[in-house]
């Protein structure tokens, strides 16, 4: 008898005794299980293991039932209450199992015969039982069949067969449960377990997809996502169905005796779940519901209730979640390699009519490569490097006896194992096969084997990377950097076939990958925010350790060393000055190091995980800069001499374009006027649009009934791109740029992307992209007559608070933008010789734009240019400021008040 047990029975002679109405049970209930999860909240609280505050929540529903059912037995049958009627209260699902956190679902099925009882009695058993839980305030799943209509059922639905597989008799007839016992194995399991477990498989497969293909996602699901619970779970049902093994039988007894798993790896599995249990358990009271993806705002609240001493949060954060990968890897390689094991290993079940091909120490079945003589790894480790060779070379998978093999020799790759000169070769070679080497590297991560050849790397492994857009931990992050150049062999879509021929022209691409593996190793040191500086002295390490040539060697540590240097050229830097070309080509000096390092940049970027990193106009910048610096490289003078015929081009088509319509000195006017980076930004059939609108502002000069300062508003919508893109030309004077985002935020709008533009005429062209808080586009008719009105009134009258007419954001409108990224102010005066470049990372709000702006303009500060971008609810926003004397803000009292004025906008 339960701990649980013995309290309904005091709680039910209690109710007996004083003879109270069923409403005074009901409430003797719902406190008893109010005290009984509070107590198991405690134990939680205490450090209780997963598995164990699981197993005693499942106990205390079971009692509550069995109570119940003897209830209702006396409701049901007040002349017999001891007969036992010939239904059968099972327990499925998680519940089956005896597992329950707090918000699982409490899965019940109600077995009956109607050949031994009337139905009339069975439902009004059942139904007595039902309302007195719904009485409660329990929520249940429930479903009540009779014997052949569960087995058709089990047989048609392969969801229904798994949660039957953990079926568990509560209460009621024991005669019926064998019953069920004795038919369900030979129905539904014999001659069907092949179906069962390709099923099993896929859709494991299709789950982990869903998830994130990768345990090392930045929000994984912890029930779901590769590593999860599920992968533990389905290890248990396919060894039951392959191995026709009884629900009493012990699992890691007959694993162990059976040799399907080592002692070691039963022991990683069950921390590993039991440690998945916890975190699901705190995630569901946190949520107060039924919960389990574990979000980048819930981390570190995690963190912080598991205890975790680091005083800053984000290293509270980063110990947390590299345990838990570790973990979840740990559950994900074992249980998925044993998995793989029970499915293959019987000789005709999956493998009928297969080849068994030798190779040399290996042999080749079923397009899985296998080792004949496990002991031969052990008398030569070189033979794990050359298993992967082969594996690579000819498109295999590894067995999973090699996998678990190779996985207890990893001790053998030790420092003189990596000075030998085969296996310097062998890396060589495998590092060399264009378009294979991403897949190899994850095969090789996967069992630890890459952090043993590279030690460099090792330290990546389950690292947090709290940057927006890392979504992934740093080992994973560098895995799809190397996936994405291998993608670039015959790719046809862009952005990925822009790069293609620059890939497939490479002479040596074991240097390029090489580099990519090594670009981020320096994030593991205590200097994350420089960490390209140690990531170069890595790669030195490893040039010296492979004996790479000099020329090879200054081509990877130049790589890695400036992994970032294109990107943040590009985007931050003008590109019209002929000195930042010319710099930028001094510091590549050559053609070759220029494309190995235009697709580790590619890669790096890609490899993050969010395809909308590489931007249209991201994209036009760095080709931009790409193909000028080649240029530049060939020959300087023509470079020079190109550039500025290209703008002269571009004139003169605008000319033609809008002959009828402006007169051309206002053209030469537009040209002379705005820098080499706006005609960059921009299309041909763009910046004859905005001629035009500078044009009607111009005419509105001299229309006496014209408004002179007030400015002129073209509405382009966009709705194939979910957005609107909204031009305003007028003059430049003090807050233009935050009245405008202002005058957004009144009337509801987010701002996806601005680029201001101030002529040295005076006039301000601003193009910004907006749309509605649901991510549609702002239509015209709706939204434009308004935002006219409200920016007309901003600016001519100065008293006007934009501030307070701003709509605050809802209750759910908050909770998209709270705390999921670090915010990231960055001050860089390097990089231009006339502006300081102001970067700013946080999460969006509303108004966050115009909040940034207003703190700027208190302090006089202007912005002269901005690159703003909103992507996946991060705000990433570039500017070029200037402070109130016209000059670079260098001063540390000017810096200090810029923070303190912009931390108090932002919210931080």
């Amino acid at each position: 008898m339960s701990p649980f047990d013995k309290s309904l029975r005091e709680i039910e002679k209690e109710w007996s005794q004083s003879k109270r109405k069923p409403k005074d049970l009901v409430l003797f209930y719902k406190n008893f299980l109010k005290k009984q999860a509070h107590h198991l909240r405690m134990k939680y609280a205490l450090g209780l293991s997963g598995k164990t505050i699981a197993y005693q929540r499942a106990e205390l529903f079971r009692a509550v039932l069995t109570h119940l059912w003897i209830l209702a037995l006396e409701q049901v049958f007040p002349s017999t209450p001891s007969r036992d009627p010939s239904v059968a209260l099972l327990a499925v699902g998680g519940f089956g199992r005896k597992e329950l956190s707090p918000a699982s679902d409490i899965d019940l099925f109600f077995l009956y015969d109607p050949q031994q009882e009337s139905e009339e009695c069975i439902f009004a058993l059942i139904h007595q039982i039902l309302y007195f839980l719904w009485d409660i305030g329990l929520d249940v799943g429930h479903s009540t069949h009779q014997l052949e209509e569960i087995i058709a059922s089990a047989n048609k639905d392969l969801q229904t067969k798994t949660a039957l597989l953990d079926a568990d008799l509560v209460c009621g007839s024991k005669v019926l449960w064998e019953k069920f016992r004795n038919v369900f194995e030979p129905s539904c399991i014999q001659g069907k377990e092949k179906e069962f477990i390709e099923w099993r498989l896929e859709d494991l497969k299709e789950q982990h997809q869903k998830y994130g293909g990768t345990v090392l996602v930045q929000e994984p699901n912890i029930k779901w996502g590769c590593g999860g619970l599920r992968d533990y779970q389905s290890l248990y049902w396919i060894l039951r169905v392959k191995e026709k093994i009884d629900q009493k039988i012990d699992q890691k007894e007959y694993l162990l005796k059976n040799r399907w798993i080592e002692s070691k790896d039963w022991e990683k599995l069950e921390n590993g779940y039991d440690f998945l249990l916890r975190v699901r358990e705190e995630l569901h009271y946190r949520e107060k519901r039924k919960f389990d993806l574990l979000t980048l705002g819930n981390q570190g609240k995690v963190a912080t209730a598991f205890g975790y001493p680091h005083k800053d949060i984000l290293r509270r954060i980063e110990e947390f979640m590299r345990q838990f990968y570790d973990h979840a890897l740990q559950i994900y390689l074992i249980a998925n390699t044993t998995v793989e094991a029970l499915a293959y290993q019987k000789k005709g079940f999956f493998s009928q009519g297969g080849t068994r091909k030798k190779v040399g120490s290996f042999a080749i079945k079923d397009h899985c490569l296998e080792v004949v003589n496990p002991e031969k790894l052990t008398e030569n480790p070189l033979l794990i490097l050359r298993a992967f060779s082969f594996i690579q070379r000819w498109g295999l998978r590894i067995g999973p006896t090699l996998k678990m093999q190779i996985k207890n020799r990893l001790h053998l790759i030790n420092a003189y194992f990596l000075r030998r000169k085969d296996v310097r070769n062998l890396i060589r070679l495998i590092f060399s096969r264009k378009g294979q080497v991403g897949e190899i590297c994850r095969q090789m991560h996967e069992i630890g084997l890459l952090g043993k050849l590279f030690p460099e790397f090792a330290p990546l492994r389950c690292l947090v990377q709290h940057e927006f857009f890392h979504r992934y931990t740093a080992d994973e992050h560098t895995l799809r950097a190397l996936e994405v150049i291998d993608s670039l062999i015959g790719a046809t879509e862009a952005p990925y076939k822009n790069f293609s021929s620059l890939f497939q022209n490479l002479q040596n691409p074991f240097i390029l990958y090489l580099a990519i593996l090594l670009h981020d190793t320096g994030r593991a040191g205590s200097h994350k925010k420089h960490h390209e500086e140690l990531s170069a002295v890595n790669a030195m390490n490893v040039a010296k350790r492979l004996k790479l040539s000099s020329e090879e060697l200054s081509q990877l540590v130049f790589l890695v060393d400036q992994h970032l240097l294109m990107v943040q050229t590009a985007v931050r830097r003008n590109l019209e000055e002929e000195e930042t070309i010319l710099e930028f080509a001094r510091i590549v000096m050559t053609q070759e190091r220029l494309d190995m390092l235009m697709l580790l940049t590619f890669a790096d970027q890609e490899g993050t995980g969010e395809s909308s990193n590489w931007s249209s106009w991201k994209n036009l910048l760095l080709w931009e800069l790409y193909h000028q610096t080649s240029r530049a490289l060939s020959n300087k003078e023509e470079f020079i001499v190109a550039r500025r015929k290209s703008i002269e081009q571009i004139k003169e088509k605008t000319k033609e374009r809008l002959s009828a319509k402006i007169d051309p000195e206002e053209i030469d006017a537009h040209f002379n006027n705005l820098p080499l980076r706006y005609f960059q930004t921009f299309s041909e059939e763009s910046i004859a649009v905005h001629i035009e609108v500078i044009h009607q502002f111009l005419l509105n000069q001299v229309d006496s009934y014209s408004n002179v300062l007030a400015p002129v508003v073209k509405w382009i919508d966009r709705p194939e791109f979910d957005h609107s893109e909204v031009i305003i030309v007028t003059w430049d004077r003090l807050g233009v740029f935050s009245r405008i985002c202002g005058s957004f935020a009144v009337v509801g709008l987010s701002i996806l992307s601005a680029d201001i533009h101030t002529r040295t005429d005076g006039i301000v062209l601003d193009v910004f992209k907006v749309c509605t808080s649901r991510k549609e586009y702002a239509c015209r008719e709706q939204y434009k007559d308004s935002f006219c009105k409200v920016l007309e009134e901003a600016f001519l009258d100065e008293s006007y608070d934009i501030f307070s007419r701003i709509p605050k954001p809802g209750i759910m409108e908050k909770k998209e933008f709270e705390g999921e990224f670090p915010t990231s102010i960055q001050f860089d005066q390097q990089s231009s010789k006339n502006y300081t470049i102001l970067d700013i990372q946080t999460p969006d709000k509303p108004a966050l734009l115009y909040r940034i702006a207003n703190a700027l303009l208190d302090l006089g500060i202007e912005i002269v240019s901005a690159r703003i971008a909103t992507e996946k609810g991060a705000a990433l926003d570039t500017f070029y400021i200037l402070n109130s004397s016209g000059n670079k803000v260098t001063k540390e009292t000017e810096i200090k008040a810029i923070l303190k004025n912009l931390r108090k906008a932002i919210g931080i």
